[in-house]
């Protein structure tokens, strides 16, 4: 065949090659992409971008963080056969209740006593005190553990537990253990605690795991005694400390009853997932479902493994259901469509919707992306509320009169689909009570704002903050 007639076939074949992989990058966005918009952006680039289109869609656009976490988050719960209730005897939780229980497919635990703990010189004393008290196994998972004053009290504690013959276990998530260097894993290995970091970040071999974070905040002591919320270990949670600019204020929380098996077997699914087990194992609870309990839970566990994004589903289906109040206080909010549609729907109804955010955040970019978004949000008259310094880290939701969700999770598209995370539904009227004034004394130092006050700023900021808000899927 003469040489023209060769170029002129691989010419052919090449454009061939680049309508097709057109075709079938934008096909694969059509039927993949949740939202419209998304897709009819990806597909428009895919199509009308010879080579780069296709290219930039392969890299960017396919979601690979459910498909590579259901690959390698192989790990399975301890089996507890004890059986959760359902609708518990003399209360009146539906709907609410039901919402909780079609996410997870369980019913409720009970909860003996769940205690409020603000900050690090309320929380951290007590965490210690359960520690020196460990006499069988002490499970503690957090995604910063810093390399501090306080990191130092908590290593010297778990080694006096596990000198004494305590069961000791330490999950430190692989990028948040690195944000504040020095890291303190090394300390804890040459101490000789048994630790472990959940998807280590690694150049060689390479295992760069940056979306599969865990989020959640977990200690267990003796199957007794179970804490969860917001607040890392580190020096930053104390905001009494002096010479610390940059603390950041926040609640935790202590329980004690059948939900504490729920912790401990959330927690044990991270540790097989650590050491790479997958085999079931059977559960020994340390509690029994109480049904004359005040006080009932449910552990609601989310992450990119599962099918459905539980706390995202959770959060439209109680809101959807409030009558009277929805209370916020988070400090990251990127809500999607589908929670702001759901908290419009509830003011339109007449509920009363306030969201608590502080004024400044930590991450910058979060930060001017929620203030990009804040005015669609009160375009739409919800109130929202800024709390000055200190940071306000704290994660709290109140619904009407008798429910409250607490735990690790903030309100924006990492927590709520790329991260690990865990809440805590609480229905209680005296515990509803106690975070509604915490609430209040919070939005006694905080500011309205207006749309006024956001359009008000130089034109540098908003086009900074419309950029950031860009990414706002990946902050």
């Amino acid at each position: 065949m003469p040489i023209d007639n060769l170029e002129t076939l691989g010419t052919v074949l090449f454009r061939v090659a680049l309508v097709a992989a057109a075709a079938v990058a934008a096909l694969h966005a059509l039927f993949t992409k949740r939202d419209p918009k998304s897709a009819l952006a990806w597909v428009a680039i895919c199509l009308l971008i010879p080579f780069f289109g296709p290219l930039v869609y392969l890299i960017f656009g396919i979601n690979r963080v459910a498909e590579k976490a259901q690959e390698t988050y192989l790990a399975r719960s301890p089996e507890d056969t004890s059986e959760s209730i359902q609708e518990p005897a003399g209360t009146k939780l539906r709907p609410l209740s039901l919402v909780g229980e079609s996410v997870t497919g369980f019913g409720l635990r009970s909860c003996d006593n769940i205690k409020l703990l603000e900050n690090g010189e309320n929380l951290y004393p007590a965490m210690i005190a359960d520690i020196e008290a460990a006499a069988d196994r002490i499970y503690l998972c957090t995604y910063i553990f810093q390399n501090d004053t306080t990191g130092d009290s908590f290593v010297n504690a778990l080694c006096r537990a596990q000198d004494r013959g305590v069961d000791v276990r330490i999950i430190i998530d692989g990028l948040g253990g690195m944000a504040y260097p020095p890291v303190i894993g090394k300390k804890l290995r040459k101490r000789g605690l048994n630790y472990k970091q959940f998807n280590p970040i690694t150049l060689l071999p390479p295992s760069l795991h940056i979306n599969m974070r865990n989020h959640r905040k977990i200690m267990v002591v003796d199957g007794k005694a179970g804490y969860t919320g917001g607040q890392n270990i580190g020096d930053r949670h104390l905001v009494k400390k002096s010479h610390n600019p940059k603390c950041a204020r926040d609640l935790h929380f202590r329980l004690t009853g059948k939900i504490v098996d729920e912790f401990e077997r959330a927690f044990l699914k991270d540790w097989n997932h650590c050491v790479g087990t997958t085999e079931k194992a059977i559960y020994s609870p340390s509690n029994t479902n109480r049904t004359e309990s005040d006080v009932w839970t449910r552990l609601i566990l989310d992450g990119p493994n599962e099918n459905l994004d539980k706390l995202n589903e959770l959060l439209v289906g109680v809101f959807s259901l409030a009558r009277k109040r929805i209370w916020i206080m988070t400090p990251y909010f990127l809500p999607g469509f589908d929670l702001l549609g759901a908290l419009v729907a509830a003011r339109l109804r007449g509920v009363d919707v306030k969201i608590l955010l502080p004024e400044r955040t930590n991450i910058h970019m979060a930060h001017w992306a929620a203030q990009h978004n804040l005015k669609h949000i009160l375009a739409r008259e919800l109130q929202v509320y800024s709390q000055p310094a200190p940071f306000i880290h704290t994660k709290a939701i109140l619904i009407d009169e008798e429910y409250v969700l607490v735990g690790s999770a903030n309100l924006d598209p990492r927590s709520l689909r790329l991260n690990f995370e865990l809440g805590v539904e609480v229905f209680n009227k005296s515990f509803a009570v106690e975070i509604s004034r915490y609430f209040q004394s919070m939005l006694e130092a905080a500011n309205l704002l207006t749309e006024q006050q956001l359009m008000a700023r130089p034109r540098w900021k908003r086009n900074r903050d419309a950029v950031a808000w860009l990414f706002s899927p990946y902050l």
